[in-house]
């Protein structure tokens, strides 16, 4: 019951295609929505052989956190002041800074399912 009252708060999911070619260590922006209107961009990572999402909005300043290679394989990097972030829980690393928000993802064969 609680899972089906969360997945009517959280909305419908988006498709993004090919997140099977994901590289580990890698992220990846996709853009959902409307960017003029109330889209967003989202950075998809592989860590650990699984995709994890974070909102490139940087929580610190509002710069964005970059795709590309993950520091030290792990960590997503805002490079407005060399902040790290660990997708797997948003927590920044070695920084005083409040999580980046995660936004649910889930692998269906080769795409996955992203609820921004």
């Amino acid at each position: 019951m609680l899972g089906r009252i969360l997945r009517l708060l959280r909305g419908p999911a988006v498709t993004v295609p090919g997140t099977d070619r994901l590289a580990e260590g890698e992220g990846r922006t996709v853009d959902v929505g409307d960017p003029l209107a109330d889209g967003k961009q989202v950075l998809l990572c592989r860590v650990g052989g699984k995709v994890y999402a974070l909102d490139t909005l940087c929580p610190h300043e509002g710069g964005r956190i970059q795709p590309g290679p993950l520091a030290d394989g792990k960590y997503a990097f805002c490079p407005l002041h060399n902040y790290r972030f660990d997708p797997r829980t948003g927590a920044a690393v070695g920084a005083a800074c409040r999580p980046a928000r995660r936004c649910k993802v889930e692998e269906r064969g080769n795409d996955s399912l992203l609820w921004p």
